[in-house]
Parts: C-alpha cells; sequence; structure tokens
C-alpha cells in the first residue's frame, strides 16, 4: 500500500526552456524521513526522466 504526500514543485524544463510548476497528490511505495526534500526530487526526477537538479521542491508533506 503506497503512502500519500502533497507536493509543491517546480521543474526545469529543457526543451521548450522555462519552469514548469505542479502540485498535487503523489503517492509513493514507502514512507519518507521527515523534511528530506532531496529524496523527494529524486521520486520526482525519476518520474519525469529528468536529473535531481531540475526539480526544486517547494513543500513536501504527508497525507493521512
Amino acid at each position: 500500500m503506497g503512502v500519500k504526500y502533497y507536493t509543491h514543485f517546480l521543474l526545469q524544463e529543457r526543451s521548450p526552456k522555462g519552469l514548469s510548476e505542479f502540485r498535487g497528490v503523489v503517492e509513493v511505495n514507502r514512507v519518507l524521513p521527515r523534511g528530506d526534500l532531496k529524496e523527494a526530487a529524486s521520486i520526482l526526477a525519476k518520474n519525469f526522466e529528468c536529473d535531481t537538479k531540475d526539480i526544486k521542491v517547494l513543500q513536501w508533506s504527508r497525507l493521512h
């Protein structure tokens, strides 16, 4: 069973070049350590098939 998080993040697009903003609920397979935005960015980057440095997580909070 997945764990749901609310997220708000920016993605640096390469083509067309610019920033895209996303917010919503994501589901992951495990609980992430509280405040671990690097791990959150890594998960999002894998999903968007981009580099972690292209993701800037603005908010990441677990839903209950």
